[in-house]
């Protein structure tokens, strides 16, 4: 899904300040919250076998004044490709394919980079964003709104109105459909722009497309839907029973509804690539995973073993595979962001949220941030939000120092 490099600077790093106490920052959280435009937000706060803080702020819905809980479920955008990177690494350990699979070995149907047809796209390609494959504005047509709504003007800015028109008027394809339109000649939406100019492996792009098509692979090496295989090997051992890709899978009360920057209820949609951004979960249950995923990384067998946790977490990108419009702050692991000073993890953007996971291997605290409201465009947005995560890097510091 869109990433949100807006406020990547927020997650870049942890750093050191004055003890706050555990009401003292419910405080202080409660009032960014009273003086911002979010319609509500969760927090936790962690180490690999405990929980600092947990809470939420605001409403899951402004209509029904329902509150926004731990508890509360909503997409969390592109923190989703890291349960790709762990499927990734399962599938791996039985022996289902390896890294350097081309991924025509596997695949029903051909992709090649049109100007370099002899240069295998592989699977480490997909998992690091170097497969040259590019979303372009036909990726937009993933968003699909779930059931017929009527969208008055009155209710919404014109580009609100003119996005979500583009998404109730998109049609539903399977993944693999999807896939095929967009990367196969014969696709609806096949063009060679879909690709870089480079050859697949010499540069850095990131590609959502490019992440559900590894996650389709998956499901074609293992002979599991996706779903199906994330739930036996990641959700079910962490206890994440509220937690999923579907609506059947997670309680509906617990469902938080979504709004624009200028406060409008978005209505409910789903994304055909779903593996690349469709997850849903609660900051409860998602801290279960993060926490699972640091006691792997610290030498825990858990739904991995504890060298393929380090592995998927270690940096993969040379200096040379960015290009000259972006530096090379943050390197990639398998769908895991890694920067030099320790933090490690993902955020995600789509309509009506945000969500930031990340993790400090130095430190061993991590830390999650959910919120039913878009960012994009709004300055005052953007400017609560840094608040919280200051608030939270404070909480965390005082912590590590006590």
């Amino acid at each position: 899904m869109r990433t949100m490099s807006i406020i990547l600077c927020l997650t870049v790093t942890f750093c050191i300040s004055a003890q706050t106490s555990v009401s003292q920052f419910d405080k202080k959280i409660d009032s960014i919250y009273k003086t911002s435009k979010i319609a509500g937000f969760g927090v936790s706060i962690m180490t690999p076998d405990k929980i600092l803080y947990q809470n939420g702020f605001g409403y899951a819905d402004l209509e029904t004044n329902k509150k926004y809980s731990v508890n509360t479920v909503q997409n969390i955008g592109s923190v989703s490709k890291t349960f790709i990177g762990i499927a990734l690494m399962k599938a791996i350990e039985e022996g289902k394919l390896t890294v350097d699979t081309p991924i025509n070995d596997i695949l029903p149907f051909k992709i090649n980079h049109p100007k370099y047809p002899e240069i295998p796209i592989t699977v480490e390609h997909l998992a690091t964003h170097t497969s040259s494959i590019l979303d372009t504005d036909a990726y937009e047509k993933s968003y699909v709104i779930e059931n017929a709504v009527v969208l008055n003007k009155e209710n919404y800015t014109k580009k609100e109105l003119k996005e979500l028109k583009v998404m109730s008027s998109n049609k539903t394809y399977s993944l693999e459909g999807f896939l095929k339109n967009h990367l196969t000649p014969k696709g609806e939406w096949y063009t060679k722009s879909n690709f870089l100019k480079h050859q697949p492996g010499d540069r850095y792009e990131y590609s959502n497309i490019a992440s559900a098509l590894l996650a389709y692979i998956i499901e074609i090496a293992t002979d599991m839907s996706f779903p199906e295989y994330t739930q036996k090997y990641i959700l079910d051992p962490l206890g994440m029973n509220n937690s999923g890709w579907s609506d059947e899978s997670i309680y509906q009360g617990h469902r938080a509804s979504t709004y624009t920057e200028a406060g409008n209820k978005i209505p409910n949609y789903k994304l055909i690539t779903y593996p690349d951004g469709g997850f849903k979960s609660s900051i409860r249950e998602l801290s279960l995973y993060l926490q699972g995923l640091m006691r792997g990384y610290y030498g825990e067998d858990n739904i991995l073993k504890a060298t393929s946790f380090r592995e998927m977490m270690s940096p993969k990108l040379a200096k040379e595979q960015y290009n000259s419009k972006k530096e090379l702050k943050d390197n990639y692991g398998y769908f895991w962001e890694v920067s030099p000073s320790g933090k490690m993890g993902h955020n995600g953007s789509d309509p009506g949220i945000l969500t930031l996971m990340y993790f400090n291997k130095k430190e061993k605290v991590g830390a999650i941030f959910f919120m039913n409201t878009s960012l994009e465009e709004s300055k005052e947005i953007i400017r609560s939000v840094q608040k919280i995560w200051n608030a939270v890097k404070e909480f965390k510091r005082d912590y590590i120092n006590s």
